[in-house]
């Protein structure tokens, strides 16, 4: 059930409803917004998540560093992906587009982290402008003297507390803005106030998704790393059960071994889910 379903049928007319505009985006808003003016009820967007007042041991901002994706990984510089996508801006009408997902900004910019967990993207918010510059707002504790060189003077450098202030101003200076209904936060949305905004896909969605030969080939070499590891566990799981001599939790703990064996993991994708008899799914 849908938040939307669920407050129309809770929700009573004159109620307000309040959100936290970091937590949902442009086009999550709008439907809440529908359902409740269809009760007679309002939204409200709040300043501050209550959560957050309650959160005692809440834990630190994650400030793992930021590394680069070597062409020999990437296929295509940053500054082509960011000179073709200006010109995709341009073609649209939008002098400047915000990007908010991690994943799209890692792509542009060939940069990778490790902020979340089995994620190789480091948190960050950048503005795109169709000259190909970027703003990127992110915690410069991140950031060394070699990304900053790889990264070049194209791409501008902000602490994430000024991104307020560089939204107003870019409302101000650029008459249309690019932004993805589907995933930008409301947050921003409200700092780009009286703008005229293009909504289209998020603009790196589909390049992203067309890998080139280098990404595909580092693709299937991934693969074939892959299956020798999973190889190498079945031929031990194969003994090992026979006999009943393991269980479920060094079973995942050997095949994460078997992959640590190649000098080229960064990371798992995800945990392994290892489950065998009355704990099999």
């Amino acid at each position: 059930q849908t938040v939307e379903k669920w407050l129309s049928k809770h929700v009573s007319e004159g109620q307000n409803v309040g959100f936290d505009p970091w937590l949902h985006t442009l086009q999550e808003v709008r439907k809440l917004r529908s359902a409740l003016d269809a009760k007679g009820a309002s939204l409200t967007s709040l300043p501050t998540n209550p959560v957050d007042a309650v959160w005692g041991e809440q834990p630190p901002t994650p400030i793992s560093p930021v590394r680069i994706q070597a062409m020999e990984h990437a296929g295509k510089s940053s500054a082509d992906k960011r000179e073709e996508l200006g010109r995709t801006l341009a073609e649209h009408g939008a002098d400047a587009a915000v990007l908010s997902l991690p994943d799209s900004i890692a792509w542009l910019l060939n940069i990778r982290g490790a902020d979340i967990p089995r994620t190789p993207f480091p948190l960050s918010f950048a503005i795109l402008f169709k000259n190909g510059d970027v703003h990127l707002f992110i915690d410069q504790r991140k950031v060394t003297s070699s990304v900053r060189s790889h990264l070049g003077k194209s791409v501008r450098l902000f602490d994430r507390n000024v991104l307020a202030t560089e939204l107003k101003a870019l409302g101000e200076t650029s008459s249309r803005v690019w932004v993805d209904p589907s995933s930008i936060p409301q947050w921003v949305v409200d700092q780009l106030e009286g703008t005229d905004l293009v909504e289209r896909q998020d603009p790196c969605a589909l390049p992203k998704a067309c890998k080139n030969s280098v990404e595909l080939e580092g693709m299937r070499q991934a693969h074939i790393r892959d299956g020798v590891a999973v190889t190498r566990f079945l031929a031990w799981l194969d003994a090992k059960a026979a006999n009943g001599s393991t269980d479920e939790l060094e079973a995942s703990d050997y095949l994460e071994a078997c992959r640590r064996r190649s000098s080229e993991l960064r990371d798992l994708s995800f945990d392994t889910i290892s489950g065998a008899g009355p704990n099999g799914a």
